[in-house]
């Protein structure tokens, strides 16, 4: 698969669950509630700084501090089971297999509104 075709299906997959509002990870479905524009733009300019790192398989941000606060932020958008994620103290301990894959998708889905791609939705 090209570069290309690989982005082009990576971003048609954040569309879709920005579009749903859920993503489902190992069967478990995780809801992305309205956030305002502020939130929105504090994930988007972290997200574009480890873009790159990510690609590389480095996941060290995981242990900054500023990751800290924007897990929490994330937190309160995000619902499992109709249950704020940053209300369920345990849910990452019950579910650690979700955690990358929700990360991975959670910080493209929640920054869509500025990909060129998304029309300013």
């Amino acid at each position: 698969m090209s570069d290309n075709t690989a982005q082009a299906s990576a971003m048609a997959m954040i569309k879709e669950v920005y579009d749903d509002s859920c993503a489902e990870i190992n069967g478990r479905e995780y809801i992305f509630t309205k956030t305002t524009h502020k939130k929105r733009r504090k994930i988007y300019a972290f997200y574009t700084r480890i873009t790159s790192m990510v690609e590389k398989g480095d996941h060290s941000f995981l242990d900054w501090a500023e990751w800290e606060v924007l897990e929490e932020v994330i937190g309160n958008i995000v619902t499992f089971e109709d249950v704020q994620l940053t209300k369920s103290k345990d849910h990452w301990d019950k579910y650690p297999s979700d955690y990358l894959q929700f990360i991975m998708i959670a910080l493209p889905v929640i920054s869509y509104p500025f990909f060129p791609e998304s029309g300013g939705s």
